[in-house]
């Protein structure tokens, strides 16, 4: 279950199994730091005590203060017989929004005639390197409606959709020549090299082992026709997981949400848009526009 960051926002601290808050240890703004800051905090603290998770703290909001401003969540927390008023709420980073997508325009088209994309699916430039809180609702209240009158727009009165045969799925994965295959054990397994080795903080080494690990189960699924949902999920997991660790893997630094231990600062070569396409080697690169805000400053 996930619990807004607006909490910390509300005064929630972040405090150890000890009970000590350390946040302004690792920023000036200590909780209301950037998330990725506020991640790898949580995630360097668990390491260095030796446990699996921190705590959210709401005692300084107080418990009808929080019942008040957070109803949805204080119901969440009673069935799991926690009172935000006096008991501290264990927590840990969590990935739950895609920031890249599929290219699209200012109106929502992609590269291909007809197909639109919006929301989450969509890398729309609103969210940068670094997500701001809420704006996943606000993308996907402008952008859906942009997206509906676009694509009505394109159409005439009374037309009827093309009877021509639909483009051609290009697919550079060998097809394999084994047929057994363990959905739960591919997806199971991806998702947790994912979060181990592509999640918050990152190298090139581990990241070389996630491509390798994601071609050899590519080999076996991508090829596959299947009849149920479980099986188009796993394939469109794979070929994501691929693109995300493919442009981790080439961005040498650190930016936004993505970390790189081997490389932890940003560069300036590297402050551009990456546009991975199907069967070509690396990214086609554009500049970024209209950014002058150091990563420093932000």
């Amino acid at each position: 279950s996930l619990i807004t960051e607006a909490v910390r926002g509300e005064g929630a601290h972040l405090i150890d199994r000890e009970g000590k808050r350390f946040m302004p240890d690792y920023h000036e703004m200590a909780e209301l730091a950037p998330r990725d800051v506020v991640s790898r905090a949580i995630l360097t603290q668990v390491s260095l005590t030796d446990f699996t998770h921190v705590y959210l703290d709401c005692r300084p909001i107080g418990g009808e203060r929080f019942t008040r401003r957070f109803p949805g969540i204080a119901r969440l927390l009673e069935q799991f017989e926690l009172d935000p008023g006096n008991d501290p709420i264990p927590v840990h980073p969590a990935a739950h929004y895609m920031i890249g997508g599929v290219r699209t325009d200012e109106h929502t088209r992609t590269s291909i005639a007809g197909l639109y994309a919006c929301g989450e699916a969509a890398c729309s430039g609103l969210n940068g390197a670094n997500r701001l809180a809420s704006n996943s609702l606000l993308e996907g209240l402008v952008f859906g409606e942009v997206a509906g009158r676009i694509a009505g727009a394109s159409l005439d009165a009374g037309a009827r959709l093309s009877d021509g045969a639909p483009p051609r799925i290009v697919s550079n994965i060998p097809v394999s020549d084994k047929s057994a295959l363990d959905l739960h054990d591919v997806r199971s397994s991806l998702r947790s090299v994912m979060w181990r080795h592509v999640g918050i903080q990152r190298t090139g080494d581990r990241l070389t082992e996630v491509m390798e690990m994601i071609d050899f189960w590519s080999r076996y699924t991508l090829d596959k026709i299947f009849d149920d949902r479980d099986g188009w999920q796993v394939q469109n997991m794979l070929l994501v997981g691929a693109l995300i660790t493919q442009a981790a893997h080439w961005r040498e630094e650190s930016r936004g949400t993505h970390y790189r231990l081997d490389h932890a600062e940003p560069r300036d070569n590297y402050h551009v848009h990456e546009l991975w396409q199907c069967g070509r080697e690396g990214p086609d690169v554009e500049p970024v526009q209209g950014s002058s805000m150091s990563h420093a400053a932000r």
